[in-house]
């Protein structure tokens, strides 16, 4: 949007008395001679005190664009340069206030053309949905409607931080753009540690990121690579992902596919396509097939449902599992990876390789064992179970050579 020229320095008492007489003396003095000339251009320029400073913008409507004020600046006429501290501004869309600025200290060159900021700068997002953005050093080029953000700048929108190396912010567009080593959190005081310091509940890396924050919308590019700690002193859950997009207002994101978790901890990892998170509800979900292993046990389905508050994995629709010398197929299947218990749901059907046997039950529960295998009950279920038994040597009446067979029957484990 085209702006015009921003408005002069204006000052609210005298010019200090060296000054103002050195300036009378240039003005009343034209038959200086040469040399006379050259001592005072060689004079150092005394920079002039302001009582206050005000610097003002409008648009191309004659709207406010921005507005920025001082308690005190010291102005450099030979360099058009301006110090001053404790600055405020706001700045407008529209002519109404949609941003708060503040700053320790700041310099102001070429009459306007670029203010600097230093020490720690405050721009806050005014209205329903707050947001601040923190930074050590600001360029702001107000005729361009850019600011440049130096030194890790980080931007919090309720339990969302936004933090890369440095960023760039389009006024005009609202579009904050990260670059270098972003990073997506979300800490929450649920999360917090023993200290009292909150605890990063997620962790997001990409290469890039473009995030416009009055609409909510982000797009990062990757590798986009997560990190989450369950607890001090256990490996950290991964996941990777190519790109990734969502909703900061929704705190929303989808993980472009292929997507993979893994949890060194649990010895499991899983492969998915498109992968939806919940950030509230700490959820993660795909509609479409994945794989993947818990220790010895494989998985597939069409799709699942991770739940981080309930420690729990639930494949829906369709789920199979294989382990050495058994398979077993469900309409759904559930993991807890706190008490190791998994549920088989829904046509139910156990194989295993040993005596050709098949189970077949509306429900088996059970639960991982410490060699990495899953064995499996039907406590008070109705089970229909065939097998078949090899040819055995007679002993004693028929009945009892029925009972010893039935004895070698295994537990139904999977």
């Amino acid at each position: 949007m085209p702006r015009s020229e921003p408005r002069r320095l204006r000052a609210h008492r005298p010019f200090p008395g060296g000054a103002l007489a050195l300036l009378a003396g240039l003005a009343l003095l034209p038959w200086a001679t040469g040399c006379q000339e050259q001592l005072a251009r060689e004079e150092p320029a005394i920079p002039f005190v302001f009582r206050s400073l005000q610097l003002s913008q409008n648009d191309s409507r004659g709207k406010p664009a921005w507005t920025l004020s001082s308690p005190e600046a010291r102005y450099d006429m030979t360099r058009r340069l301006a110090q001053a501290r404790e600055l405020r501004g706001v700045l407008y869309a529209q002519g109404q206030p949609v941003y708060q600025l503040r700053a320790r200290s700041g310099v102001v060159l070429g009459d306007g053309a670029l203010i600097q900021f230093e020490g720690e700068v405050n721009l806050r997002r005014l209205g329903r949905d707050p947001l601040a953005i923190k930074a050590q050093r600001v360029r702001w080029y107000p005729r361009k409607g850019v600011m440049e953000l130096d030194q890790r700048p980080v931007a919090t929108e309720r339990d969302l931080q936004l933090s890369a190396q440095r960023a760039i912010f389009l006024i005009d567009k609202e579009k904050l753009e990260l670059r270098g080593e972003p990073q997506i959190r979300r800490i929450t005081e649920a999360g917090a540690n023993r200290d009292g310091r909150a605890r990063n509940d997620l962790v997001l890396e990409a290469t890039s990121a473009d995030w416009y924050p009055a609409s909510g919308d982000l797009q990062a590019q990757g590798p986009i690579r997560g990190m989450r700690t369950p607890r001090p002193g256990q490996p950290p859950q991964t996941l990777t992902s190519p790109a990734l997009r969502g909703n900061t207002l929704q705190q929303q994101l989808v993980l472009a596919g292929p997507v993979r978790f893994e949890d060194r901890g649990a010895k499991a990892w899983l492969e998915a396509g498109e992968t939806s998170v919940n950030l509230p509800r700490q959820e993660a979900s795909s509609p479409m097939p994945f794989k993947g292993q818990l220790g010895r046990l494989q998985l597939n389905g069409e799709g699942f449902v991770f739940r981080q508050l309930e420690t729990l994995v639930v494949i829906q629709p369709g789920c199979r599992l294989r382990q050495p010398g058994e398979s077993l197929s469900a309409e759904r299947c559930q993991w807890n990876w706190t008490t190791q218990g998994i549920e088989a749901e829904g046509s139910v059907e156990l194989r295993r390789q040993a005596s050709d046997q098949v189970t077949k039950s509306g429900r088996l529960t059970g639960r991982m064992g410490n060699n990495g295998m899953a064995l499996f009950t039907s406590p008070g279920s109705r089970v229909n179970t065939r097998l078949r038994l090899q040819n055995q040597r007679r002993q004693g009446n028929q009945g009892s050579s029925a009972e010893s067979g039935a004895k070698r029957i295994a537990p139904i484990r999977l």
